[in-house]
């Protein structure tokens, strides 16, 4: 236990400054601890925030994957339910963390896998940032090109898709820079004008629309096979955002919403925001009559004129609702790797950096192949670290954090009770190790093959295996290697130890 004077030190120097969060105003507040007084935001923000934020042809292409696979309207749409919910189930509990903490998911980690061992979960949050922020730009981008070559007969080349692209990253990085204020008006606006859009679009594809339409031959050789491919890749559409969860539910008052409707609001927005999204991926590819390797592209050849427009809007909204999640993430993520930057720092910083692996995804790899081989990698390292996240809140913790020890990465003096070894809770670090070596070495992909990716003879292990890894690893080391007592200690207030409580516990 560390004393009261050091608790009280490190209350006062990871404290958020006390500010106004709203539109237009540039957020001041990082991964600092907001004490619930500062706390403005509402559940039902979690569900705008994540339900309109799917909204974009980055978000889409999920939809039409499956199809390029081989499969069938029916099949593409089942694979992606039983993907979905299989993420937001496994998800679902870490939007509770922020309310819990006062800070992000990421910085919260370190109650399970120590102060140093966080840095896990900042790392995976930038590199799902930084992909998916990337794919919304690539998306968005082509979008526009396209739609301006049948609109005004502009020319499809990579100067002028190299420019669409830096018009979509200019929006995103300037609403990503305001911060969370902004970025909830925004969805607002976002999630009804590219909803509509979405439905008249059901409209515009429905005469040339069969679901017994096949583009391919099943990528795998056979249905089931590749139809489970298709599940993992929908895992991690939900996944993705399980350490950004933090990013909005941190600033939701636990003593004035229940635990209930902040998991309710954030599941059912991840949940119902991917799902429409992949239903209409899917139902426009099996209405497009030939398919290419850019969906947008397509989508905007085979459209009819009058939803050209359209299709400009929700690539010019959409794109700026998806990628502003993920690179107000990422400056977040990487402030918790670099303590000294402010966020407006590192997110100018991130933005630099999803641009730049857009044009090697695009222009130097495939961007369906990178796509894919990128969404079963992260699956394959997140699934063991959301797991033990998991059965940390659930299992280890019990819903108990004293936040004040979870900022003390930024103090010089005291270590707090979620120092471990060095930093390290091995308890949680080996399983996570072991369980995402096999999910790489389980992968198989046209870019990347494991050498166990024929385990079960082609059908995908890298997630289930690695999840179950980490998730079993880590319960038989609490079992066998119990925490020390300081850890698993309830918070005693008289003692100046901090934790957030709430009426409806």
């Amino acid at each position: 236990m560390i004393s009261t004077n050091s608790q009280q030190e490190a209350r006062d120097v990871v404290a958020a400054p006390e500010q106004r969060d709203r539109f237009g105003r540039i957020e001041e507040a990082g991964i600092e601890f907001i004490p619930d007084e500062q706390r403005t935001s509402r559940p039902w923000n979690l569900f705008t925030v994540f339900f309109g934020g799917n909204f974009a042809f980055s978000v889409i292409v999920f939809g039409w994957l499956p199809i390029t696979f081989g499969l069938d309207f029916v099949g593409a749409a089942t694979a992606s339910l039983t993907g979905l919910l299989i993420g937001t189930a496994l998800i679902g509990p870490l939007s509770l963390l922020g309310p819990r903490t006062g800070t992000n998911n990421t910085v919260s980690s370190a109650a399970h896998f120590g102060t140093r061992g966080r840095l896990i979960g900042s790392g995976l949050t930038l590199l799902f940032a930084l992909a998916y922020a990337a794919i919304a730009v690539w998306t968005s981008g082509d979008a526009l090109i396209a739609a301006a070559e049948r609109l005004l007969g502009v020319p499809v080349n990579e100067v002028t898709l190299a420019i669409g692209y830096a018009v979509i990253s200019i929006e995103i990085v300037l609403v990503a820079l305001f911060g969370h204020g902004t970025v909830v008006a925004m969805q607002r606006f976002v999630a009804p004008v590219v909803g509509v859009l979405l439905l008249v679009g059901v409209f515009a594809f429905a005469p040339t629309f069969d679901p017994t339409t096949v583009h391919a031959e099943y990528l795998l050789g056979d249905f089931w096979p590749t139809w489970l491919l298709s599940v993992v890749i929908s895992v991690g559409g939900p996944l993705s955002y399980a350490p950004t969860l933090g990013d909005y539910s941190r600033r939701i008052s636990r003593t004035r919403f229940s635990d209930r409707s902040v998991v309710v609001s954030a599941s059912l927005g991840v949940f119902l925001g991917l799902f429409v999204t992949a239903l209409f991926g899917a139902f426009t590819a099996s209405a497009i009559p030939e398919l290419g390797g850019s969906y947008v592209a397509d989508l905007v050849t085979s459209s009819p004129a009058w939803y050209l427009l359209p299709i400009l809007v929700i690539a010019l909204a959409g794109g700026l609702g998806q990628g502003v999640l993920n690179l107000y993430a990422s400056g977040l993520d990487l402030e918790a790797l670099f303590p000294r930057l402010r966020r407006i720092h590192t997110t100018l910083i991130t933005s630099v950096i999803a641009v730049g692996l857009l044009y090697l995804g695009v222009f130097v790899f495939n961007a369906v192949d990178s796509i894919t081989a990128m969404t079963l990698v992260l699956n394959g390292l997140a699934g063991p670290w959301v797991a033990i996240n998991v059965l940390g809140f659930l299992v280890a913790r019990r819903g108990k954090y004293h936040a004040a020890d979870l900022q003390l990465f930024r103090a010089s003096g005291p270590r707090g009770r979620y120092w471990f070894t060095n930093g390290w809770n091995l308890r949680a670090v080996i399983p996570w190790a072991i369980g995402s070596v096999f999910g790489v070495l389980a992968t198989d992909t046209s870019l990347y093959t494991g050498p166990f990716s024929q385990l079960a003879g082609g059908i995908d292990l890298s997630f289930v295996g690695s999840t179950v890894i980490g998730a079993a690893g880590y319960l038989l080391a609490l079992r066998f290697w119990p925490e020390p007592p300081a850890v698993t200690a309830e918070a005693s207030p008289e003692r100046g130890e901090h934790v957030l409580l709430s009426n409806h516990e």
